[in-house]
């Protein structure tokens, strides 16, 4: 039986995943939650301060225009985190800038 010598797909994967950028975009829009919850809304939205809504370079993956794998799968891993707990979860345009994101969230 021969020991792997070298880290699988699945390990990479979550090693990629288990970074700043992911970590502090989903704290960003968790304090956004929280805040608007005391408010009394039933929905945010976050469009600065965070990587993902102040980089072109995300709002041009998102569009289509560049192609970057690990900013799509880090996109989509932020999405999909707020899907799985039961948030209605939008990436849009800021209409502000026209060549940034959003996150828009709503319970």
């Amino acid at each position: 039986m021969a020991t792997a010598a070298f880290i699988n797909a699945e390990t990479a994967r979550k090693n990629a995943r288990d970074s700043s950028v992911i970590h502090a975009e989903i704290r960003a829009i968790e304090s956004s939650v929280l805040s608007n919850v005391d408010a009394g809304s039933l929905t945010t939205m976050v469009s600065s301060g965070t990587e993902m809504t102040t980089s072109t370079e995300y709002y041009n993956v998102f569009m289509g225009v560049t192609t970057d794998a690990t900013k799509t799968d880090q996109l989509e891993y932020v999405r999909q985190y707020f899907i799985d707990l039961g948030y209605s979860t939008n990436i849009r345009v800021n209409i502000v800038t026209n060549n940034t994101l959003t996150w828009n969230l709503s319970w």
